[in-house]
Order: C-alpha cells, then structure tokens, then sequence
C-alpha cells in the first residue's frame, strides 16, 4: 500500500482487505451520523462542527523525519499536498482551540518519524484510509510537552513540586495527572519529616468529551541548583477517517508523558529532589474500521531520581512509550516512580533527613475508539470502545 496511493490503489486496497466505506449517518452534528460538510455520507469527526471536519482532497504519504507544529501550524520535513490543508478550528464543548490537518487517505512510511508539538492538540481528518506503518508521536520527551500538553508544573493534574526542610533535605515532586493519577514524590521520613509533592489529580472523561492533554510533573525542590522540571504532558490526537484506519505491525501511536528530570548535585554545595513525570495524553480513533496489529499508546513518564550531594546527579526518567511502564531515574539514594500504564504513577522512594526524595511518575492517558476496534497489538492503557460511527 505504502508503493503507490493514487485513488485506483486505495480502492484496490479497500477491496482486498474488505474495507470498503458504509453508507453511515442518521443526522447529528458532533460524530453521531450525518453529513461530513464536504458532499459525503458519513460520520463527522469528534470535537468538530461539521464544516470545521471536512476532509481534504489529495493522499498524503509522509517518509523520513517531519514535524508538526499545531501551535505555528507549519510543518518541517515535508509539503503538503495541494488540496489539503493544516489550520485552526474551535472545539466543540469548549475545549481548547484545535489544530486541523485536512487530507484525503494518510500515510505514515515504514521509515518515517512524524513528531507532533506546540499548543493545540491536532485532529486528521480524511476521506481515504490512514496506514500507520512508522512513528507518529504527540507524546512528552523530558520537559517538552507534546502537541495540546501542559508544560511543567501546568495543566489540570499538575503534579506538586517538591519541598524544602531542615539539613537541605528536600522532597520530591509528584508526578503528573489525567486518565490515572500521578504518583507522589518520595517524602523525607524520621528526624526532619517533609512530605513529598502530592500527585496530580484524575480529570476528563473515559469517552474523551474535550480533546486535551496529560498534565506536567511537578519541579524538583533546591536551594543553590538551577530548578530540575517535571516531565511534560503527553499531547493529544485524534484520527478520523470516513474508511479505515490500520496501525501495522511496525506501527507507533503514541502520546507518552515526558519523564521528569533526575535532582543536579552541583559542585558539593547543593542538590536537588527527583522532578515528577509527566502525565500520559489522548488518543482518539474514529473509523468504520480500525485494526491494530502494532502500539497505540499513552502512558505515564518516570519520576526523576534525587540528587546526593558529593555522591551524584540523579537520572532523569524515561518518556512514556509503548506497554510497559516507564522506569523511574535512579539516584544515588532515593530513585523516581515509574510512570502509570493502566494504573497510577508509583511514588518516589523516600529518603532520611540530609537527603532527597525521588520525583513520582506520572499517571496513564486515555484513549477513545470506535466499537470497530480490532486489536492484535498493543494498547495501552486499555481504551474505552465507545465513540459512534
């Protein structure tokens, strides 16, 4: 499918792997059935009033390395077709303002990495099939949030920052919340008690009503070293497409939260807490047909592991990315939570009074798809099957 995608290929293509489109709708405005605003019988997409969700009219196949910017609403890397398009559009429900990319069929080559950044999360909507077969990430990486997610110590679920105590002890900071909750930062326990940063909290809906982000870890706690951040938040994203959406075998969606940064040890005068991780984001897939037989994922990113003074910087954690849980930093004392797959972020490790405590995870996304989801791969956290179409 990835040689040729001029219309006669698509069509074939529906025909062999029995995906043609059904004749959909029953009236309604936001992806209940109707008109798609563009001359089509079909389902509009989520979080979108009709005119703002019509499909574009050139395929368009992405290989090697592109960027998406959904705050400048450039792209680097590539050019789209004429006939599509990448602009704004309000949510309904109130939501945040929407990236929109207007294609026909989408494809994303084996060899391809397509990052997804900036301030809106981004809708695809198309008339044509999607083929997944590389990387289309809207996740965190460190303290960069992906594409609509919150910055550090930001966002809804924003994770605590760490504390300050007597003996330059200081707490780490709790991890970031959304679909799951965020794991809290590693306290410092007997003689000089400080509690660690709170985790953040769950909010939204499993059916993903509002299309918006993971929250952002919270800040590592210091006195003397520049502050170490919390993970960012995963973005979020949502493909519709009026025919079928597959994520191959060697196919990546992911929208993982950023790991948080592990504590500095700057020069034996000071050192940080662990940073908390960054909350997974949203993943929404609409279709008639949708197959998986690849990684669609939105989990939590590790806690940062605390810094010792005279004994090292801590490690940041790892970014949220496929089914298992990213691990925590480790430090040379108290090492950072790992981040939530269907479950909480797990708390930093606590320390003693003179130490630091390691940052915790950060919560699981979510993710929302059509009744039609068939799924030989990997998802995670477990979707909620309820979008109409």
């Amino acid at each position: 499918m990835l040689a040729g995608i001029a219309g006669a290929t698509l069509a074939g293509c529906r025909q062999v792997l029995g995906l043609d489109t059904p004749t959909l709708g029953d009236g309604g405005p936001n992806g209940d059935g109707g008109a798609t605003g563009d001359g089509t019988t079909g389902t509009s997409p989520l979080h979108l009033a009709p005119p703002d969700g019509v499909a574009g009219t050139a395929p368009w196949q992405i290989a090697g390395g592109v960027t998406i910017d959904t705050g400048t609403l450039t792209i680097a890397g590539a050019t789209l077709p004429a006939g599509d398009s990448l602009d704004a559009r309000s949510q309904l429900g109130g939501g945040p303002e929407l990236a929109v990319l207007h294609v026909g069929a989408f494809v994303v080559a084996n060899d391809a990495v397509v990052q997804i950044v900036g301030t809106r999360p981004l809708v695809i909507v198309g008339d044509g099939e999607f083929e997944i077969e590389g990387l289309l990430d809207a996740g965190g990486h460190g303290a960069s949030p992906g594409a609509g997610g919150s910055s550090p110590a930001s966002g809804s679920g924003a994770g605590d920052p760490g504390s300050h105590g007597a003996n330059d002890s200081d707490s780490g900071a709790g991890g970031g919340g959304f679909g799951t909750a965020g794991g809290a930062g590693g306290a410092i326990i007997e003689s000089c008690v400080v509690a660690g940063g709170g985790g953040g909290a769950v909010y939204g809906d499993a059916g993903l009503s509002l299309l918006v982000g993971g929250s952002a870890g919270g800040n590592g706690s210091g006195t003397v070293c520049p502050t170490d951040p919390g993970g960012g938040g995963g973005g979020a994203i949502q493909l519709t497409s009026q025919a079928a959406i597959v994520i191959d075998v060697t196919g990546v969606l992911v929208a993982g939260g950023g790991g948080g940064a592990g504590g500095t040890d700057c020069n034996m005068t000071d050192d940080n807490s662990g940073a908390g991780g960054g909350a997974g984001g949203a993943i929404v897939l609409q279709a008639p047909v949708i197959t998986n037989r690849g990684v669609v994922a939105a989990n939590g990113g590790g806690g940062g592991g605390a810094g010792t003074t005279g004994q090292g910087s801590g490690l940041s954690g790892e970014d949220g990315s496929l089914a298992t849980a990213a691990v925590g930093g480790a430090g040379p004392v108290a090492a950072g939570g790992n981040g939530g797959t269907g479950q909480p972020g797990s708390p930093g490790q606590s320390a003693v009074c003179g130490e630091n405590g390691g940052g915790g995870g950060g919560g699981a996304g979510r993710i929302a798809v059509s009744s039609s989801y068939s799924d030989t791969g990997t998802t995670s956290p477990a979707p909620a099957v309820s979008l109409p179409y």
